[in-house]
């Protein structure tokens, strides 16, 4: 078996990007498997969660399997495995918010919000919030 965590995900899943984050973070050897993408995939993970096609879902290198865990259990799981997960600093804060799904809807909410309403702050906060949804997911 490979040494390496596997991380199943899809991109509409809004714990995705923080756990890849926390893996990151960590130094861990991890791959990211889209569901959304791979037919193959998907399958395997309905096998590894009784039929269900459940994100985050990571398999560890010892047959080990965490589905749509808490980034605690995660935390906990690696410290378990002997990894060092060091606190998020600012810019990895900001790049995990940026990623969230929910940064859109806000930053179109905001624009809508803002146009409606003639009020230059709601624009503003709009187009920082869209600007920054870009910026992370094209953030290293």
């Amino acid at each position: 078996m490979s040494e390496e965590i596997l991380l199943y995900g899809s991109y509409t899943c809004p714990m995705v990007p923080p756990v890849r984050a926390l893996l990151k973070r960590a130094g861990v050897a991890f791959r990211y498997i889209n569901i959304s993408t791979d037919a193959a995939a998907r399958a395997r993970l309905r096998e590894l969660n009784q039929g269900y096609e459940s994100v985050p879902t990571l398999l560890f290198p010892d047959g080990s399997v965490l589905t749509e865990p808490s980034l605690s259990q995660v935390e906990a799981r690696l410290r378990a495995l002997g990894y060092d997960v060091p606190p998020p600093t600012l810019s990895q804060r900001v790049r995990e918010f940026a990623v969230q799904p929910f940064t859109v809807v806000l930053g179109v909410l905001a624009l809508l919000a803002g146009l409606y309403s003639a009020s230059v702050v709601l624009l503003l906060v709009g187009t920082i919030l869209l600007l920054l949804a870009v910026l992370g997911r094209m953030w290293p």
